[in-house]
């Protein structure tokens, strides 16, 4: 009884049914789809597919070529349970990718709880562990292959295992198996880092923080073991796209980022990832811009420090939205307000500073890799899923030592701290529950209604479009589409995009310009205008119609009214 009292207190209990109630809102919302609109989740599957024929190309392109802006692990994965269970269709692959996934995210949990327990608490473990469990940013992407929540779990290992190879080494004059578990731990830590660059490249954070941390520990031998195997495994993929790069032009134009070829061409290093910090929009031709002009950085810095803050509170405060100027302003979301921003600034200051103190590697890998995403050409919710644990922890630590300095300031206040306390805790988990069950709810509804990968309409038609040109059209047919990877995926049509540009005589010289290229090859070329993305309406839209004398109109949808066009 004692004993069963005793891991009571400790929260195993606790986070026992943390980790069950988690468990269950993931299996309410897993569906068999891939999610129509995602182009990320179609690339993983589709490179998955690749790697089991011994290559790693985007073979939904009519002329396929390495893809190097994802590093491979997650596609290596992915491949791996393709051969583990080879006899299951398409539509139950995803069910088993979303519950791997799904999986890897569960087992970070504990890393997390019992790393938070060595340094705060056990109570603000579990709090945070409760806050990161129900995260509404992993629900919201878990319908998604996607490769946010495996790096979280990989860097959540790599973290626990740094923290461990640390305290090993602390107690190796003390303890005399101390050396042997520093060792293990080392080697558990290298491993997972690695891993994490060979996940997303954002992963390099973590690489430089891990050999940022060794100098500084002044762990030399394991600081060398570490800049070989990293050097070997990571340089290795890296050397390979700049190898290849340099011996080949890329068909960037397939990719849409026609942008980047020119950078690459300029630059010494042939690395993709060069374009994300010196192209402002990659994508949007018309808005291609360098970020080398010292004006765009500070505007891209102030926007993105804005987006992620705002990012941040709406997954820690309800949403309380009030008209201040009347009955016909707009509502203005409180939590969006200048003061509490900075009241959040300032605690998230304190709360890093205070992490680098107990814990640099942690600290370190977080500060490179939001000044990352401060100059990073795009802005997504889903960049922050890997990072916001630990944006959760520096707050939750600078709020412990604000309310400890007020407490000693104020005596009086000593009384009403623990009732504050629980009142923040009972609002972020309101806030966390509200869009966490919206998107359970999305899920569960998806898999129970079974006619296809969206409840919006737009998506289901495009959907709906996509498997008509599986069924009515020639299977050397190419597609000019705005998602090429989906498109392959469901027509099983080689694919490529448009470029976004309003000059409309560029558009379709482009179109034609493909049909030139590969026209012995793909000897009927389609063009879909679909209605569901808006880059379709605003770009596409306006070049088909004044150009359509050179096209057929083959397929109307009856309730988007998107287009198929045969290009004559």
């Amino acid at each position: 009884m004692k004993a069963l009292l005793q891991r009571f207190s400790s929260g195993q209990w606790q986070l026992a049914g943390i980790l069950a109630v988690v468990a269950l809102l993931l299996g309410l919302m897993l569906n068999p789809y891939l999610t129509v609109v995602n182009h990320d989740s179609a690339i993983f599957c589709i490179l998955a597919q690749s790697l089991l024929k011994g290559h790693y190309l985007l073979v939904s392109e009519p002329n396929p070529q390495p893809y190097f802006t994802f590093p491979p692990f997650l596609a290596v994965q992915l491949a791996a349970l393709m051969l583990l269970f080879q006899n299951f269709d398409p539509q139950a692959m995803q069910l088993v990718f979303k519950g791997y996934i799904s999986l890897l995210f569960l087992l970070s949990l504990p890393l997390f709880f019992g790393w938070v327990k060595s340094l705060l608490s056990t109570r603000t473990a579990l709090i945070l562990t409760l806050l990161v469990g129900l995260n509404p940013i992993v629900f919201k992407y878990t319908s998604d292959i996607l490769s946010d929540t495996p790096f979280w779990a990989l860097s959540m290992g790599a973290i626990y295992a740094v923290w461990r190879f640390q305290e090993s080494t602390n107690q190796h004059q003390s303890s005399p198996g101390a050396e042997s578990s520093a060792l293990r731990w080392f080697s558990a830590a290298l491993v997972l880092v690695i891993l994490c660059a060979l996940t997303r490249q954002i992963g390099m954070a973590l690489v430089l923080a891990f050999l940022m941390t060794l100098a500084q520990r002044r762990q030399w031998k394991c600081l060398v073991a570490a800049l070989v195997a990293i050097l070997v495994t990571v340089g290795g993929w890296q050397s390979y796209e700049h190898f290849y790069r340099s011996a080949h032009r890329s068909d960037i134009s397939s990719l849409n980022q026609q942008g980047v070829q020119e950078v690459l061409d300029r630059s010494p290093i042939k690395l993709e990832y060069v374009k994300h910090f010196l192209i402002d929009k990659p994508v949007h031709l018309d808005e291609n811009r360098s970020q080398a002009n010292p004006m765009i950085l500070a505007e891209n810095l102030v926007q993105r420090v804005d987006a992620y803050t705002q990012v941040t509170l709406d997954q820690l405060i309800p949403a309380l939205k009030v008209r201040l100027g009347g009955s016909t302003s707009p509502k203005i979301n409180l939590a969006h307000l200048l003061p509490l921003k900075v009241i959040v600034w300032i605690l998230f200051g304190v709360g890093l500073v205070l992490l680098y103190r107990a814990f640099p590697f942690a600290a370190l890998y977080l500060a490179l890799s939001m000044a990352v995403l401060l100059v990073y050409p795009y802005i997504s919710q889903r960049f922050l899923l890997p990072l916001y644990p630990l944006i959760l922890l520096c707050l939750s630590w600078g709020l412990r030592q604000g309310l400890a300095v007020l407490s000693q300031k104020r005596p009086a206040f000593r009384q009403w701290q623990p009732v504050l306390v629980i009142v923040l805790t009972v609002l972020a988990l309101i806030a966390s529950l509200i869009e966490t069950l919206h998107w359970v709810n999305a899920g569960y509804r998806l898999k129970v209604a079974n006619q296809g990968p969206s409840l919006r309409t737009g998506n289901r038609a495009y959907y709906r479009t996509l498997l008509w040109l599986k069924v009515h059209t020639p299977p050397d047919s190419l597609i000019i589409s705005r998602k090429s990877p989906v498109t392959y995926f469901y027509s099983g049509r080689k694919s490529t995009a448009y470029p976004f540009t309003a000059d409309q005589a560029q558009l379709f010289a482009y179109i034609q310009e493909k049909k030139a290229r590969y026209g012995r090859q793909f000897p009927h070329v389609y063009v879909f205008e679909d209605t569901a993305f808006v880059e379709s309406q605003r770009l596409l839209t306006p070049a088909l119609e004044k150009y359509q004398d050179r096209l057929q109109l083959v397929y109307t949808e009856p309730t988007t009214q998107s287009r198929v066009w045969l290009l004559k």
